[in-house]
């Protein structure tokens, strides 16, 4: 119960809290709200003065989600990881602990360490009061130590609990911890990636640009292959892009396996494994689509990933150990995770895949607190009766209309607000049985980042017959013009055009064909195509461009604001597509597949670097492409086939390649530690780091 002074202080609270909704900075103003709760007594067991301290820019901890909780053991975390961290608790626990837990923690006078549960708390913030303020009534006395040396012991005393159940399922041997924290005001900040790299697509804005330039268009054919690791046991293609934090490289291994690499040398720090439900159906096994794995997100001291039974896991990111787990779908036969997620705020999100090509099911986009793994939102991708939308699908074809969102969306900070790209109708060629637009598939959809709410779409194929997943990533950027800046996403879509849409009303402001494209007349001015007359088709099959492989498709594009261009992953190719039956590639007809770079304000051609396809049997048709990245350093890095490469971001002209053994389907990402930049890119089964030679 509160006191007299504490109900006035929350009286004042209100209405402080009221004018600070108002006039108050946003960064500025959810502090001011966890100092007034302080000062109420809302928030017990942490001293204001902590509170300042932590709430301080640079402090590596997160305590927004405290105005919801009040709870400082659900939010609270140990920043202080590093093996460095680590050793000076080491040194402490000798001096101050040993006498009476035994110097390796084993017990002695004090209780046994290692393998034990807290009883006064298992949180980091309980074990970290435990040891600063003692335990009454036993012979744990407080120890007033600096703020920092308690949390280094508390990291010792995690690290020494190696068969605990906190650990979950660490693998043995894993060798010491790795410093991440990684605060969410940070990750809000970054609009082009710098020395870390942290997010699937770099920055939340996705321009998977990057700011660094010791690579650069002058020195960038001196590369040369620093380390390897090998994923062992995965797939022939892996599609995964790392993480790196601080020198510590977070990445997934197919089916279900979390690593953390030394990003300087390739060497295991510690790797985390989910064992994949036997209700997966054993056909999908080696189904890429749904057994992928493209990465983590990481958020404070947390690493996220999802999984082929569709789960969603936390681990911690000092050591591996499993912090939740999430159940995400329970339909096995149905849905899986490939994505990797985004993680902002205090949430962390993923879409779903969708097995096979008629196994119907409804994609959605679910957001989970990243502290404790509980539900917090759930937007599904198709509207059900009496919802706006649900009179765009014929009947009951709504029900398994599909609308996967297996790819990572892109996510503005200062709207709030989250684009996410939505996949095709069910089944994919027989639009007859689903007459409609079948809103909301093959759509951009932006949602509240916060609550899930629907704030505008964009369909770019209505009533797809073509299997046009509008799955490829939404670049966020800001243009600035006379008017003010304008916000816009861009976007190249499997259909073949370029859009540019604005990014606060989802307004079409302008579209241009990219590729050869035949399927449509042209775009009206809401940006919907005009159909071809029904002549065109017939049941012998009608020639269209593109294929169904797409224009483009998941591979990533990159953008450089310096130059206004947007790079791209194009594929030129035509196809027989068939009433209701799926299409078939054309023998005999040349295809190819070009980066190609584009005024990013009017989908211009600036350029094109094209390569002839040497494989004509794989599964996509005759392609396997990777995604790109750019740098200031003015270079544009991708990969086609076996080969991974460097062009002049300018002109497109080949500037250095390799061939590195292995089919690369996945997007490269750079990073830079101990004064050296690395360029890294999935090939094959194995992880390539190329840097510069070192001098002397």
């Amino acid at each position: 119960m509160l006191t007299k002074r504490g109900k006035r202080l929350s009286a004042v609270g209100v209405l402080v809290a009221a004018f600070a909704a108002i006039m108050i900075p946003a960064p500025v103003r959810w502090r001011a709200q966890v100092v007034l709760l302080s000062l109420a007594g809302r928030i017990p067991d942490i001293e204001l003065t902590q509170l300042l301290a932590y709430m301080r820019p640079g402090s590596g901890q997160w305590l927004r989600p405290l105005i919801e909780t009040h709870n400082p053991y659900a939010v609270l975390r140990n920043v202080n990881t590093t093996p460095a961290d680590i050793q000076a608790g080491a040194t402490l626990f000798r001096s101050q602990c040993a006498e009476c837990h035994a110097p390796d923690g084993s017990g002695g006078r004090g209780p046994r360490l290692i393998g034990r549960q807290f009883t006064h708390g298992e949180s980091d913030w309980a074990v970290y009061r435990t040891i600063r303020f003692g335990i009454p009534n036993t012979t744990m006395g407080p120890h007033p130590l600096p703020d920092t040396a308690v949390w280094q012991l508390e990291a010792f005393v995690r690290s020494i609990d190696t068969s605990g159940s906190t650990l979950g399922a660490t693998a043995p041997g894993s060798r010491g911890a790795a410093s991440v924290p990684v605060p969410y005001d940070e990750l809000a900040a970054i609009r082009d990636a710098g020395e870390d790299w942290l997010t699937y697509s770099g920055s939340y804005w996705s321009s998977r640009h990057s700011a660094l330039s010791q690579i650069n268009r002058g020195n960038v054919g001196h590369l040369a292959l620093r380390w390897i690791h090998q994923l062992e046991g995965a797939p022939d293609c892996v599609e995964v892009s790392p993480v790196v934090r601080k020198g510590i490289m977070f990445v997934t291994q197919p089916l279900s396996r979390v690593l953390a690499l030394d990003a300087t040398t390739g060497k295991e720090i510690w790797a985390y494994d989910h064992q994949v439900s036997h209700a997966v159906p054993r056909s999908d096994v080696n189904d890429f689509s749904v057994m992928a794995n493209r990465g983590v997100a990481v958020l404070s001291d947390k690493v996220f990933f999802g999984t082929p039974d569709a789960h969603l896991i936390a681990v911690s990111a000092a050591t591996g150990a499993l912090q939740w787990e999430a159940t995400v779908a329970t339909d096995l036969t149905r849905y899986a995770i490939t994505a990797a997620p985004l993680a902002y705020r205090d949430l962390v999100v993923t879409g779903v895949a969708i097995r096979g090509s008629a196994a119907g099911g409804q994609g959605f986009v679910a957001a989970y607190d990243a502290n404790t793994g509980k539900e917090r939102w759930r937007f599904v991708a198709i509207p059900k009766p009496g919802e706006p939308g649900n009179e765009t699908w014929e009947g009951d074809s709504w029900r398994d209309g599909g609308a996967p969102t297996w790819l990572t969306g892109s996510y503005d900070p200062e709207l709030d607000l989250l684009v996410w790209p939505v996949g095709n109708p069910k089944p994919d060629y027989d639009a007859a049985a689903r007459r409609g637009d079948n809103l909301y598939t093959n759509s951009a959809v932006a949602l509240r980042g916060s609550t899930g709410a629907l704030v505008w779409y964009f369909q770019f194929t209505p009533g797809d017959d073509h299997d046009w997943d509008a799955t490829e990533i939404p670049v966020l950027a800001d243009r600035p013009t006379r008017a003010g800046t304008e916000k816009r996403v861009l976007w190249a879509n499997r259909n073949g055009f370029y859009y540019v849409l604005d990014r606060v009303s989802g307004k079409y402001l302008t579209a241009a064909p990219f590729v050869r494209q035949t399927w449509t007349e042209g775009l009206d001015t809401a940006g919907r195509p005009r159909p071809l007359s029904s002549a065109s088709r017939n049941r012998e099959g009608f020639l269209l461009y593109p294929g169904y492989v797409g224009a483009t498709s998941w591979w990533s594009p990159s953008f450089d604001p310096a130059l206004n261009l947007m790079f791209v992953p194009v594929l030129e190719q035509g196809m027989v597509f068939f009433t209701s039956s799926p299409p078939a590639a054309i023998s005999g007809r040349p295809f190819y597949t070009a980066v190609r770079a584009l005024d990013a304000s009017t989908g211009a051609r600036a350029w094109e670097y094209r390569r002839e396809p040497r494989l004509r049997n794989d599964r996509l048709g005759g392609v396997r492409m990777g995604g790109l990245l750019s740098t200031r350093g003015g270079i544009v890095f991708g990969g086609d086939q076996t080969t991974f490469f460097a062009l002049d971001s300018r002109t497109g002209t080949p500037l250095w390649s390799v061939e590195t053994g292995g089919t690369i389907c996945a997007a490269p990402m750079t990073f830079s530690t101990d004064r050296d930049q690395f360029v890294v890119i999935a090939a094959g089964r194995n992880l390539l780091a190329f840097a510069l030679p070192k001098s002397g």
